[in-house]
């Protein structure tokens, strides 16, 4: 007897431990205007993280006068999961995304054999969660929204547009930085959908979301949520392309390309000063020469133009003499006179400079 007794104890035990399910309990402190109900809901994607549906909900159960409630569940994926946990307050059955310090709900990361305790109280009209048990990736989500709310409470209708801009700004640095350095990439992922212009941001800060990619991928390669994240990247992806066709609105290598080219520009204009100011000094040379040339020509006798127009018909010496009725000594002594004049070395420079100086 005492055998089948020990028998029967064994096998309610392997049932017991193959059964896995999913439980929640603590306590929580109720105004009177709540109604004594949690609800669960499965978050399958991250952007439900910000939207609120009674299709999520997977569990509900009553709170006890003293505040006690239990959820459990075996209906849950075995890999981690976000969940969000809420209250309603009297007939209103929304999740209260839109306001920074009226809250109703928390978001943890569990999986199918969490076992996690909350205490927590209604206070001022905000769900309080004092202490999380069971689940170290839960309570750092939880400092994550506590510090993001205490951010959100800077944003004030009668600040400045740069305040805003500055406000924003030192808010997206705090939470990439947290995702990089949060160990759990999926923590990570929850962080990461807080930046609310992520397509702006992906922009400025490319290498980031793809650094991010490789590190969730590589931590959950299984993960659905990694998926999700791939298609959030390719949209990110596409809308960079399609701003890059707006002008003024350039990626980092279209800006280089425009450096290149401009750089390009500026040294074919400097060159093509370079050429200009050469040939205007040329032109220049050219017409000091003929200036000369002109001056060095009045500067002959009239008997040395003549003689000088006859050589340039192609005359010989003898036949400039006999044309002139001069000795042929003197055709030579002038023909050596002009060369010395004109800077000349023979007679064919002496034609060209004729016939250049009188085309």
């Amino acid at each position: 007897m005492r055998f089948k007794k020990l028998v029967y104890l064994l096998f309610l035990s392997i049932v017991t431990l193959q059964i896995q399910a999913l439980e929640i309990k603590g306590t929580i402190k109720l105004q009177d205007d709540w109604q004594p109900v949690v609800y669960l809901a499965s978050l399958n994607s991250p952007e439900n993280l910000f939207v609120a549906s009674p299709e999520f909900v997977i569990a509900e159960t009553f709170i006890q006068p003293d505040g006690q409630f239990l959820i459990q569940t075996p209906s849950v994926p075995n890999d981690l999961r976000f969940y969000r946990l809420y209250l309603v307050k009297g007939k209103n059955s929304t999740v209260e995304f839109n306001t920074n310090t009226h809250r109703n709900y928390i978001h943890l990361l569990l999986e199918q054999n969490s076992n996690i305790e909350i205490e927590a109280t209604v206070v001022d009209n905000t769900l309080f969660i004092s202490e999380i048990l069971g689940s170290d990736d839960s309570n750092t989500i939880l400092y994550f929204d506590k510090e993001i709310a205490k951010r959100k409470i800077q944003f004030t209708t009668d600040i400045t547009k740069a305040k805003s801009d500055f406000l924003t700004q030192d808010m997206e640095n705090f939470i990439r930085n947290f995702v990089d350095t949060v160990p759990n990439s999926l923590v990570g992922l929850y962080a990461l959908f807080h930046i609310d212009e992520k397509n702006t941001d992906f922009i400025q800060n490319s290498a980031f979301y793809f650094n991010f990619q490789k590190r969730i991928t590589k931590q959950f390669p299984g993960s659905f949520y990694v998926e999700k994240y791939n298609d959030l990247l390719d949209e990110l992806v596409g809308f960079r392309q399609m701003v890059c066709e707006i002008p003024g609105v350039q990626p980092r290598w279209k800006d280089n390309l425009l450096i290149a080219q401009s750089i390009l520009i500026l040294i074919l204009l400097i060159a093509l000063v370079f050429v200009l100011v050469k040939a205007r000094r040329k032109k220049l040379q050219v017409l000091e020469e003929n200036d000369k040339s002109k001056n060095s020509f009045s500067s002959l006798t009239v008997k040395e133009r003549e003689i000088l127009r006859l050589l340039a018909d192609g005359k010989t010496n003898k036949e400039i003499a006999n044309e002139l009725f001069v000795e042929l000594s003197t055709v030579k002594t002038h023909i050596n006179s002009i060369y010395k004049q004109l800077h000349l070395a023979n007679r064919k420079e002496a034609i060209d400079y004729f016939h250049s100086f009188n085309s």
